[in-house]
């Protein structure tokens, strides 16, 4: 259900959320130990893997949708798993530090997903994950904004079952890790300021995940009005010829006991 909302739209994700998610990337390989084997479970356009490898690490990325997999294997010059949450082609143990950037939040069974995350890494090895809160990110409150501006019609966003789901925080987040077995040794925030050409985000409105969904629910003439004040838009959204927010994501690192 949820990784449906992500298939299919590789290149416009490219050129819009990408750049959004890849602010989380320093928070990801902040102050881990050099030349160690890291999984990106994920990776999407594989701004993390690149990142990691230059920082010296031996790196892999999996990603479910092939589109984009093979988008990222054509950036980064190697080979991108096609693969996902919760069955990944690999054998246990093998990798001292594992990460999962908004994954366990569009994933179908997050806590399968935890444990999946646990099984690959090392004894003593690190799994960091983030996802998005509860609390609606600026993009969001923005298109939703326009929306009401519009007249839209508001078709509730798929959620997961409920027994299934997990409390999007930092404490929901390291409940899933400990679940899984793992020991959390950290659970906070990251925030950093995202710019974006108005054009890419509005490809990324249109196509991808709820946003795309609510946007393929519209008539015509509410599309229309939407484009009419998405246009006009201007502060505190615009800076110069960008669209600018200030957005915030939860952040955790767990452990893998060594026995």
């Amino acid at each position: 259900m949820a990784e449906a909302l992500w298939t299919g739209v590789a290149q416009t994700y490219a050129r819009s959320f990408a750049g959004l998610c890849a602010g989380a990337v320093p928070a990801m390989l902040a102050d881990l130990p050099p030349g160690g084997r890291l999984l990106d479970v994920g990776c999407g356009t594989g701004a993390l893997v690149r990142a990691a490898r230059d920082a010296g690490h031996d790196t892999l990325g999996v990603e479910p949708d092939p589109e984009m997999a093979a988008l990222a294997s054509a950036t980064l010059g190697a080979e991108v798993v096609v693969a996902g949450l919760p069955d990944l082609p690999l054998a246990d143990d093998g990798f001292e530090t594992v990460t999962a950037s908004f994954v366990l939040n569009h994933v179908d069974d997050p806590r399968a997903g935890a444990r999946e995350l646990a099984r690959v890494a090392a004894p003593g090895g690190t799994v960091r994950a983030t996802i998005w809160g509860a609390t609606p990110p600026p993009q969001a409150v923005m298109w939703s904004g326009l929306l009401d501006a519009a007249g839209a019609t508001r078709t509730p966003p798929p959620r997961l079952p409920a027994e299934r789901d997990f409390e999007r925080s930092p404490h929901g987040l390291a409940g899933i890790l400990g679940e899984a077995g793992l020991a959390v040794t950290h659970a906070g925030t990251h925030a950093w300021r995202w710019r974006v050409a108005p054009d890419d985000l509005w490809a990324g409105l249109t196509s991808i995940g709820s946003f795309g969904v609510l946007w393929r629910d519209q008539a015509d003439d509410v599309r229309d009005r939407l484009r009419a004040a998405y246009d006009a838009l201007d502060a505190p959204w615009r800076d110069g010829p960008d669209l600018v927010f200030d957005v915030e994501c939860v952040v955790a690192e767990a452990r893998v006991p060594r026995s």
